[in-house]
C-alpha cells in the first residue's frame, strides 16, 4: 500500500466536505491537490475518486447547465462518518485537514 495514495484520498474528502453543500466539482479538486503540492495526473485523480465511490464515501453526480456536462463529488453520509470517526478507520484513507 503507498501511503501517499491514502493521503490523497483523505484530502479528496477534506476537498469535498468543505464545499458542502455543494460539492466539488473534478477541476476543483486537481486544482486544490496542485495547491497541496500532491503531483496527481488526471487519471491518478480519476482512480482516487473510483476508489473512494466504490467504497461509499461520496457519490458523483453529473449536472448539465448550458450544454456543459460536469461532474460534482459529494460526501455520502458513510464518508461524513469516516470523517468523524464514527466508522472504523480505512487503511486505503487517511484522515487528514
Amino acid at each position: 500500500m503507498n501511503p501517499e495514495n491514502s493521503e490523497v484520498r483523505g484530502w479528496i474528502l477534506t476537498i469535498i466536505e468543505r464545499m458542502k453543500p455543494y460539492g466539488a466539482s473534478f477541476e476543483l479538486i486537481e486544482a486544490s491537490l496542485c495547491d497541496l503540492e500532491f503531483p496527481c495526473s488526471i487519471n491518478e485523480i480519476k482512480a482516487h475518486l473510483k476508489y473512494l465511490e466504490g467504497k461509499g464515501y461520496i457519490r458523483t453526480d453529473e449536472i448539465k447547465r448550458q450544454g456543459v456536462i460536469r461532474r460534482i463529488n459529494y460526501l455520502t453520509p458513510k464518508g461524513v462518518d469516516l470523517k468523524e470517526g464514527n466508522i472504523p478507520e480505512d487503511p486505503g484513507v487517511m484522515l487528514v485537514g
